[in-house]
């Protein structure tokens, strides 16, 4: 399933793509957790939504790890510099379950190790049921449950921080 899959980095140039990509897979698991009170509301925060992560791919694409496959953007990644915080890991919902998520995730863990950290730690929607169970797979545990503020969705949301111990890769 990971036939011709590359994994680069980001261009500012695919930042619409890509906040476009990351948008479609937040969207095809989360949208039940926006919740205003009209239709118009809904559309409003959708497209803010979008442009936040459009912005974001400006911003971090240095930062950013793109997963193609045969010319298609299918997922990314990112991490913040200088950190052990993996920010964002996303996959087109016509390519979850096709072993892109863990390409995706290993590469950003080795950024990480080569960072000079030892462990990854990343965040989650307590909701998200099917990234905690992929997370777990991985070998991440859930290390805090709490209430934060979320400036992209504008509410406060359910999270759970989760943590990784990174080992060097056997070669």
């Amino acid at each position: 399933m990971l036939d011709n899959l590359i994994l680069r980095r980001a261009s500012i140039a695919e930042a619409d793509k890509l906040g476009k990509l990351a948008f479609a897979s937040w969207d095809s698991s989360m949208r039940h957790i926006i919740s205003p009170e009209s239709e118009e509301g809904i559309a409003a925060e959708r497209a803010a939504l979008e442009l936040s992560f459009q912005l974001f791919c400006i911003t971090a694409s240095e930062a950013i790890t793109v997963a193609e496959q045969d010319g298609e953007l299918t997922g990314w990644g990112a991490r913040e510099p200088m950190s052990d915080y993996i920010s964002d890991l996303w996959v087109t919902p016509a390519h979850q379950r096709n072993g892109i998520g863990r390409a995706l995730l290993s590469a950003v863990e080795q950024d990480i190790f080569r960072a000079g950290h030892d462990v990854a730690v990343l965040e989650t929607h307590a909701e998200n049921g099917g990234a905690i169970r992929f997370y777990a797979r991985e070998g991440y545990g859930i290390v805090w449950r709490g209430i934060k503020f979320s400036r992209m969705l504008g509410q406060r949301i359910e999270k759970v921080r989760m943590e990784k111990q990174l080992v060097v890769a056997a070669h």
